[in-house]
């Protein structure tokens, strides 16, 4: 892998803070285009998809079950927000951050 890559399972689950150090939330998914190549195609990340109950997603597992526990937690304090590539920050990638507030995100 090159300097530029980085293993989704590396960062899916991880905890996000945004540039105060306060958290956001976990990684619950990654947004990609494909650009095709002549050589390949590379998958590119436009923006990150962070929640407050990514684990218990993930658990969910199936797409009836977690769209179930999204519309359950539309009601209570669950929050997730959508964060442009470009304002991450995964120098470290055990310990990802944003480069803005999380006032400055936009929620999904």
């Amino acid at each position: 892998m090159s300097a530029r890559e980085i293993r989704i399972t590396d960062l899916i689950g991880r905890r996000v803070h945004d540039r105060d150090g306060r958290s956001i939330g976990r990684i619950e998914e990654l947004v990609c285009d494909i650009e095709l190549r002549a050589d390949g195609r590379d998958y590119v990340v436009r923006e990150v998809h962070v929640g407050g109950a990514a684990f218990l997603e993930a658990l969910a597992g199936s797409t009836l079950v977690r769209a179930l526990f999204r519309t359950v937690g539309r009601g209570s304090r669950y929050s997730r927000y959508r964060v442009p590539w470009e304002a991450m920050d995964i120098t470290e990638p055990t310990r990802p951050t944003t480069t803005v507030r999380r006032a400055e995100l936009n929620s999904l």
